[in-house]
């Protein structure tokens, strides 16, 4: 699409600290409107290395909206608070929301008055908008991702046999699986990724290099451009290898959460390591050349930025109805407990476990202290040191149960959750956290959870997430196993263990509970435990 004048567009995102999937993008679009000869404008609230490769090309990039004194023509926002911020600041501009991911909080959508359209960069995300949302489908486009193919070339023809692979780490519970198979086929393996603290600046140098690509969302969509052969994972699941004919299907989802359904496992990565086939890894190398360029998806956002600037103009957005927007805005995104903001109890939850932690360090020093110096004054022969004391360990495949009769506390420290019962022992409140040895008899590579749900008629599904030593692993809805069925029953949660986890020999396993209820809220009893989740056993597997 072609203006009267060059556009001033500015591109807000919500940092540019690292090297994730927007700052990536916004850096991208920034060069392509400048190329195209528009003047770009990047805010950010946190500047880092990608905020100096953009200034380094001419482009001003600022971290204080204040300071941008010249009008702008579009707002073209990556995430809901600083496209709510620059909304603020230019309440004469049309904008154009780009929703990039499908859970994230800073993704949720801002229903702002002068929000023109809402870009999805895939059909996931546009569900979560027209679906979780609430926005009319005509007030949406889905605009897939592109990469640069004047960065991203092709390498070398690809071998008949793959000897090196690349696995990317945005996330690190694939690793494990990815490890164990590269080394059954005999491929030399190399990661890198912000995970493990292995940041690459300029992977278009890089990825030619490999035959093999373990990634997922752009990093895919680069490796393709590249012709490399690409397996569609990373710590959230498994796609596979892709293929020419799933390269439609697969991209239309960003090569992310809503494909990513199949477990980790070495079998199933080394299965689709068997899948390899040069020539149609160098097809989809050509497809993705052609249909997913910088230079087509510039035109296509052009047309967009073109389309809002013509309906601002035609009827812009009512002050009253922007202010109205704004400050329900604001209300929304106050700080407080709830699903929003959860971090708030849970930080509050850490900084308790932190205390009891430095307590009984401190109480452990002042023990050890008094048994050496009751020994000295003994001055009777024996160990000279004293026998670790806390938890017992836990083995691989064997079952700890959590039934009060089976004393689970000798294995398991256990933090917001209620008494333990004949049975087990319900979660009570939004989080809960299950802290425990592993023997040194064997690495274990999975963790099995019993749970029960708390569930009732007036309280049909309960969801929860996962944590293991911090780590996000995975999002669960909990309802009744079959229609008719008995509510309470035990369903079991079992995921891959982080290999970094099971290498530290102690894990602490989270449980945070978006929906926890009382059965006095739900009819059932007088009981006004918020419960969400019973524990009923623990199994690591090897």
């Amino acid at each position: 699409m072609t203006f009267e004048q060059p556009l001033t567009v500015l591109i807000a995102n919500i940092y540019l600290t690292g090297r994730s999937g927007t700052e990536i993008v916004t850096r991208e679009v920034a060069f392509a409107l400048l190329r195209a000869g528009h003047r770009p404008i990047v805010y950010a609230p946190g500047l880092g290395p990608i905020a100096e490769e953009i200034q380094a090309r001419g482009i001003p990039v600022t971290d204080d909206i204040s300071t941008i004194a010249a009008d702008i023509d579009i707002i073209h926002g990556n995430h809901t608070q600083v496209t709510a911020i620059a909304t603020a600041r230019f309440p004469n501009a049309p904008a154009l929301y780009f929703a990039h991911d499908f859970v994230a909080w800073h993704s949720a959508p801002p229903l702002l008055a002068n929000v023109c359209r809402y870009v999805a960069v895939d059909d996931t995300v546009a569900e979560r908008l027209q679906f979780e949302a609430g926005i009319p489908a005509d007030r949406i486009v889905t605009l897939l991702n592109a990469v640069d193919t004047d960065r991203f070339v092709p390498g070398p023809p690809l071998p008949e046999r793959p000897r090196r692979a690349l696995a990317f780490a945005k996330n690190t519970q694939h690793l494990q699986a990815v490890r164990a198979a590269c080394a059954e086929r005999g491929i030399e393996l190399d990661v890198i990724g912000a995970s493990i603290g292995s940041i690459v600046s300029d992977p278009e140098n890089l990825l030619p290099q490999y035959d093999v690509v373990f990634a997922s969302a752009l990093s895919a969509l680069e490796a393709m451009a590249c012709g490399r052969a690409v397996i569609v994972c990373d710590g959230r699941g498994l796609a596979g290898m892709a293929r020419s004919d799933t390269w439609d299907g697969w991209r239309r989802r960003n090569f992310g959460l809503r494909v990513l359904q199949r477990r980790l496992s070495p079998g199933a990565i080394a299965a689709e390591i068997d899948r390899y086939d040069a020539a149609d890894a160098a097809e989809i190398s050509k497809r993705t050349r052609q249909e997913a360029s910088m230079s087509e998806w510039l035109n296509a956002c052009l047309s967009l930025y073109g389309g809002a600037i013509s309906q601002h103009r035609a009827a812009p957005a009512d002050k009253d109805a922007l202010n109205l927007s704004l400050a329900r805005h604001m209300q929304t995104w106050l700080p407080k407990p709830g699903p929003i903001w959860p971090w708030m109890t849970e930080r509050e939850d850490l900084l308790g476990q932190l205390a009891r932690v430095q307590a009984g360090l401190e109480q452990a020093e002042l023990d050890l202290a008094e048994l050496a110096q009751a020994k000295l004054e003994q001055a009777e022969p024996g160990p000279t040191e004293p026998e670790q004391a806390g938890l017992e360990p836990v083995e691989a495949n064997k079952v700890v149960s959590c039934a009060q009769a089976d004393d689970p506390e000798r294995f398991v420290r256990l933090t917001g959750f209620s008494t333990v019962e004949h049975w087990g022992v319900w979660t009570d409140g939004d989080l809960a956290t299950v802290e425990f040895k592993i023997s040194s008899a064997a690495v274990p590579t999975s963790l099995r959870l019993g749970l029960v749900p708390f569930l009732h008629e007036n309280h049909p599904e309960v969801i929860a997430e996962l944590f293991i030593n911090g780590m996000w692993i995975e999002r669960r809805v909990f309802g009744p196993t079959a229609p008719g069925a008995p509510l309470f029953r035990q369903q079991d949660w079992q995921v891959a263990l982080p290999s970094e986890a099971a290498l530290n020999r102690s894990l602490t396993v989270g449980l945070r509970i978006e929906n926890p209820a009382s059965p006095l809220q739900v009819g059932l009893s007088g009981d006004r435990r918020r419960l969400g989740l019973g524990l009923c056993l623990i199994e690591l597997g090897e």
